[in-house]
């Protein structure tokens, strides 16, 4: 298999400079009439994790959004856009959050539809898959004629990196991904394998990602923004995934959807694989790029790492003076071990806690952080 990643510098939300860059990343990949026909009904996957302002680096820019909205209907198509959050999500709440990540004006001034995943699923077959070979997906996945996914780069405390792939967990509606967690629980090799399964059941025809500003430290919902300053573009997501992690100073075998893509076959395992065109990636490595905290454990052999867990895992910690008391944190853990009485901080049951981290992921003020392990605290590194 071939691998293909486009890399343009773009320095802002300009539209107009968005719009340019997404045209330049594009036209050596074939351009968008490569994957998009008039009379398409394309569905543009949107990274929506939370209720977050654009600004927050949580969510994809809606002016990548606005760029990929009105490119698709030039081109005679119908351009839908969609995600399915974090956690538990009624009509009002999407479309409080559809306001707030400044997605609701791009519906409103493109004409575009929106999609909402939860709304409709569907059972879906899956040859290539490796643990699921069926999974519930999204109707809207199904259906659609062309994806487009538009990805954000972040962090991400379970499986260190938020990308093209880690995006797509978004096709599972709701409450669906805490049953998830459960199956996986602390194995993050088995969840990235879940990842590449949900990949291999619609791979998006074209991926462009918003990594004007990323986010580093304790993403995906709670890191600190960071300008990267590019926009980059592939019809591959395990390629896009390694270049990616390479600009951002990861050693791309050592984030577990990408060491599963290339074990599998279905993704490079090198540099050398993937036709780069526009920018080098070499001067655009950064050295400094704050990865989670639970990185480390990621060096730690699994033999010491299960006998000495209370030692060398990292959990989740709640900042009771940031708590708001609302009670999110204990409603959306999968395995519903944290306790939660109205009026007080929430307790959790470390014993139970399966270290998915969707307290940190869901929590809408900040206030769940992830602890260094005792061990690290003891050697101060």
């Amino acid at each position: 298999m071939s691998y293909e990643v486009s890399i343009v510098k773009c320095d802002s939300y300009d539209e107009a400079q968005v719009r340019k860059a997404v045209k330049e990343s594009l036209a050596p990949l074939g351009g968008l009439g490569s994957v998009v026909k008039k009379g398409d009904r394309v569905l543009i996957k949107l990274n929506l994790l939370a209720a977050k302002p654009p600004d927050a680096a949580v969510t994809t820019h809606p002016a990548l959004v606005k760029a990929v909205v009105r490119m698709v209907q030039e081109m005679g198509a119908v351009a839908m856009v969609g995600d399915s959050p974090g956690g538990t999500n009624a009509m009002t709440s999407y479309e409080a959050l559809l306001k707030k990540t400044g997605i609701r004006r791009v519906i409103d001034e493109t004409g575009c539809e929106s999609v909402r995943f939860d709304d409709e699923s569907v059972e879906v077959f899956t040859p290539g898959a490796k643990l699921y070979k069926k999974l519930k997906l999204a109707r809207a996945v199904t259906e659609a004629d062309v994806i487009i996914s538009l990805p954000k780069l972040k962090t991400h405390t379970l499986v260190f990196y938020t990308g093209a792939v880690k995006m797509l967990f978004g096709y599972v509606p709701g409450t669906l991904k805490a049953e998830h967690h459960l199956h996986t629980a602390r194995d993050v090799g088995l969840f990235a394998d879940l990842l590449l399964d949900i990949h291999e059941a619609r791979r998006p025809d074209l991926n462009v990602m918003d990594a004007v500003v990323g986010m580093e430290g304790a993403g995906p919902s709670n890191g600190t923004p960071r300008k990267i300053g590019l926009i980059m573009a592939s019809k591959s997501c395990t390629a896009l995934d390694y270049v990616a992690t390479a600009i951002a100073g990861f050693g791309p075998m050592d984030v577990p959807t990408v060491r599963k893509a290339y074990e599998r076959h279905i993704g490079p395992g090198n540099l050398k694989e993937v036709a780069i065109y526009g920018e080098k990636v070499g001067p655009l490595i950064m050295k400094d790029y704050k990865k989670p905290p639970t990185m480390p454990l990621h060096y730690i052999p699994p033999a010491l790492l299960n006998g000495f867990r209370r030692l060398v895992s990292a959990r989740p910690r709640i900042d009771g003076g940031k708590c708001v008391k609302c009670g999110i944190c204990a409603r959306e853990c999968p395995p519903k071990v944290i306790k939660y009485n109205k009026g007080a901080v929430p307790v959790i049951d470390y014993g139970k806690c399966i270290r998915c981290y969707c307290c940190q992921e869901l929590c809408t003020e900040g206030a769940i952080y992830v602890s260094r392990p005792l061990v690290r605290k003891l050697l101060k590194r």
